[in-house]
């Protein structure tokens, strides 16, 4: 049986989750960055950040969803929730800030079926956006701002100008800095497939999940010390490694990956980076 040591901590009493991760990514709280991870829980003021080529997704209490882009940050300013009486639809308040990066939201067909209520304000660098259950993109850098609904709507606002009402299928609005604002309009098949592809997560490409069977066995140091060094390096770099003593033998692990092809892109990736000095290491199924 293994011993783990000096586990991630878990954030308790929030009520947002993170459900899933395409490697690597971060959770920062109090200028604190730890590895993202399924089961993290959120809080208010805390910020889910993604690397180039990752993405997260996070489920609120009320079952809906946030999906981040790679090279995203995102800070949950105030988040709360309340149900009348037990058995009651529940009723969602947040405001949400995208620092930079690439957003999507959408509330979950169950959360629907039983009349959840919500009042959610995405703010951008430039504008907010209102959201009263819906599913839609945006994304925000120092060139732009951008929004794109998929179905339900949306409400842009900007100061001292008047809100832009986003309501069918494919009306998009964007706004570059140092230009003119542009009406609305309809995006193009290509930019909806573009805008869908940016948020959804990779399979085989790195994803850790609730329940994931596979695990990316690091390497096999020598002592404690070094182990721990291995950890904290990898940790670092946005992967949620842990030392286990297994056997009488120290391993550095990274466990909950959705497929063997997860675990194995990761275990690549990892062994090409020579700042982290892995040598060495498998994939197995978790049992192993």
């Amino acid at each position: 049986m293994a011993t783990f040591l000096a586990p991630t901590a878990r954030a308790q009493g929030a009520t947002t989750v993170v459900e899933a991760v395409q490697l690597p990514a971060w959770v920062e709280r109090q200028g604190q960055r730890r590895p993202a991870q399924p089961g993290q829980l959120l809080s208010d003021t805390d910020k889910a950040v993604t690397a180039e080529g990752a993405r997260m997704l996070l489920r609120l209490g009320d079952r809906s969803v946030i999906k981040l882009g790679e090279r995203t940050e995102f800070q949950i300013e105030q988040l709360a929730a309340r149900q009348r009486r037990t058995g009651s639809p529940s009723e969602l308040k947040a405001t949400l800030r995208l620092i930079t990066g690439v957003f999507r939201y959408a509330t979950d067909y169950t959360s629907k079926a039983l009349g959840n209520q919500r009042e959610l304000n995405l703010k951008m660098a430039t504008a907010t956006v209102g959201i009263r259950g819906t599913d839609f993109w945006s994304m925000t850098d120092a060139e732009h701002d951008a929004v794109c609904v998929f179905e339900g709507q949306v409400v842009v606002e900007r100061d001292a100008r008047p809100d832009i009402a986003l309501t069918q299928p494919g009306a998009f609005w964007v706004t570059f800095t140092g230009q003119p604002e542009q009406p609305a309009g309809q995006a193009t098949p290509a930019q909806l497939t573009k805008f869908i592809d940016q948020a959804d997560l990779k399979p085989g490409s790195g994803i850790l999940l609730q329940g994931g069977r596979w695990r990316t066995v690091l390497g096999q140091p020598g002592s404690e010390a070094a182990g721990v060094a291995l950890r904290a390096r990898l940790q670092a770099a946005g992967y949620p490694a842990e030392l286990v003593v297994r056997q009488g033998r120290y391993e550095v692990r990274i466990n909950q990956l959705a497929t063997q092809a997860d675990a194995q892109t990761v275990l690549a990736r990892l062994q090409a980076d020579n700042a982290l000095s892995v040598t060495g290491g498998r994939v197995a199924l978790a049992a192993e």
